[in-house]
């Protein structure tokens, strides 16, 4: 499969006028410094993007810290951080806080990229496909259908980079709609490099994570996943990857936000580097080659004849 990634060209961010300036000093959108908080799942991908931005803009410094998702939200809704880049959607109780606080408009957010949040075991594990169905039945309940996998001795064991992680959020957001996980069957190692190091070491583990730390990671096997679709029609099992993401072809999409505290002007920073990470062509550009799908870009799918 070939993929072409036809980019918008687009103007980004206008200079200030230094005559409407009556500071030299003053934030603007290219200009200053300021932190933002990253969720720590994905600062790793929005690293390369952050420093197209400096390259850009001379004079100005954004710090990205990074932060489990959770943390980076709360920072948000208690007004601490001005800017966050999360891998999720909001939590029902979350919407809520936001529209009782800040109105309808809520914190202003915009779609930067999509990943796909994948399963993922030892090379060792016999199997190499899976249902979405028998995935959302075990994170649901913590019942895992052994008969349907009958070369397994034993449930496999499910592992995660921490409760508070997007991934741990995913799970709730994405594979079971809002509903809570069932906590005890979902066991957390604390950090990526702990899951991936578990997955390493135990046949039995099944990690969680995203295709853009996994997609160039041959040490372990990415579970390729049947689901039925909302036409009710029976999806086979594809490879993850960003083709199959685009096409709407896998079934556990995560969206990347980077989300305001207040809202978009000439005289702030964070405005700037978000509307850069969401438009910039170049920057859209850096997601695509991670492996993921871009926010905003028009991409053609070739396939064969």
């Amino acid at each position: 499969m070939n993929i072409v990634l036809l980019l918008f060209v687009c103007c980004v961010l206008a200079a200030c006028n230094p005559a409407e300036q009556t500071n030299q000093n003053a934030e603007t959108a290219i200009s200053g410094q300021a932190e933002v908080l990253c969720d720590a799942e994905v600062v790793n991908l929005i690293q390369p993007a952050q420093r197209l931005f400096d390259s850009v803009t001379p004079k100005a410094t954004i710090t990205l810290v990074p932060v489990p998702a959770n943390e980076a939200v709360l920072q948000l809704m208690q007004h601490k951080a001005r800017a966050i880049v999360v891998a999720r959607d909001w939590f029902p109780e979350e919407r809520q806080e936001a529209e009782a606080t800040k109105g309808d408009d809520g914190y202003p957010r915009t779609l930067i990229a999509r990943d796909a949040l994948v399963f993922y075991a030892n090379k060792d594990f016999p199997y190499d496909t899976m249902h979405a169905d028998h995935i959302r039945e075990w994170v649901r309940t913590g019942k895992f259908p052994l008969s349907s996998y009958p070369q397994l001795k034993k449930k496999p064991i499910l592992i995660v980079p921490g409760s508070a992680s997007s991934v741990y959020g995913n799970l709730r957001t994405v594979v079971l709609n809002g509903t809570e996980p069932c906590t005890d069957c979902i066991h957390s190692l604390g950090t990526t490099d702990s899951v991936k190091a578990g997955v390493h070491g135990n046949v039995h583990y099944i990690g969680v994570g995203y295709l853009s730390g996994l997609v160039r990671d041959t040490s372990v096997k990415m579970l390729r996943l049947s689901w039925t679709d909302s036409t009710g029609q029976y999806q086979f099992p594809r490879l993850v990857h960003a083709g199959n993401l685009v096409q709407g072809l896998y079934p556990f999409p995560v969206p990347i936000y980077v989300v305001l505290r207040d809202r978009a002007n000439q005289y702030s920073l964070p405005s700037g580097f978000a509307l850069y990470l969401a438009r910039d062509g170049k920057a859209q550009r850096s997601f695509f080659d991670a492996g993921i799908e871009p926010g905003f870009a028009k991409i053609v799918i070739h396939t064969p004849e």
